[in-house]
């Protein structure tokens, strides 16, 4: 694994994901990336350098977790136009500005909830979020390593912190109790991984998470020790995190 402390996830990662995506060539190009506020500078330094990217046209959005309405299978996703979709989230941050920029409109590839065990799409990029839970995604703590793509019951943790106030992602939305995901088994096969984690608030927990040289489900985004993608890995921190 390689760590970065750096002053801003904007230029680095963004540099980093032109670079995977270069590399691709015209290839379709699989990116999963977190729907939150961590990732916000992100997406604005893609979308105000998007004419030195590459192959936008083969690009594909994976939706690698959503809100789902329904207290038990069959379970429906959240309608795109409520505030709690993280697709809705997706469009009004990223894709909707990269289309406005590049003219090219962005397919959003997701599993059918009633098939998710086969959904088999490949990630030539996975880019993880450190969670209130310690989680990535919608995986909650908890998570089996086998585990592939599922419908996860939210900790009410989890829920709250992405909803109550001062928030800056869904405050005032609804998160449902349940959520689809990707999971450790996604993570695994991954072709690149890269971690991003941002504010002070993280202290904590990413000292909990660089205190781990193995994988434990109790600690979700400790997957990134395991031997199986370790080696792909690129983990970036914002010096306010780790300052004293």
């Amino acid at each position: 694994m390689k760590k970065f402390v750096v002053t801003s996830l904007a230029e680095p990662v963004a540099s980093k994901w032109r670079e995977i995506q270069a590399i691709n060539g015209d290839k379709p190009f699989y990116v999963a990336s977190p729907l939150s506020s961590t990732p916000l500078p992100i997406y604005e330094w893609l979308v105000r350098h998007a004419d030195s990217f590459s192959s936008w046209s083969q690009v594909r959005f994976v939706l690698m977790d959503e809100q789902v309405d329904g207290s038990s299978a069959p379970f429906t996703y959240a309608n795109v136009e409520d505030a709690a979709s993280y697709e809705g989230f997706a469009l009004k941050h990223l894709l909707g500005p990269l289309a406005a920029e590049t003219g090219i409109t962005i397919p959003v590839v997701k599993p059918e909830l009633d098939h998710i065990k086969k959904f088999a799409t490949p990630l030539n990029l996975l880019i993880l979020a450190l969670g209130v839970d310690g989680n990535y995604a919608n995986v909650m703590p908890g998570t089996e390593l086998g585990t592939g793509w599922h419908v996860a019951r939210l900790t009410p943790q989890f829920r709250t912190a992405h909803t109550g106030k001062g928030s800056l992602s869904y405050e005032g939305a609804q998160f449902r109790e349940y959520g689809m995901s990707l999971g450790p088994q996604q993570v695994l096969t991954a072709k690149y991984v890269i971690v991003i984690i941002s504010g002070e608030k993280k202290r904590d927990l990413t000292n909990r998470l660089l205190a781990y040289d193995h994988f434990d489900p109790d600690f979700p985004l400790s997957i990134i020790f395991h031997p199986g993608v370790k080696d792909r890995v690129e983990l970036y921190i914002t010096n306010d995190v780790l300052a004293k």
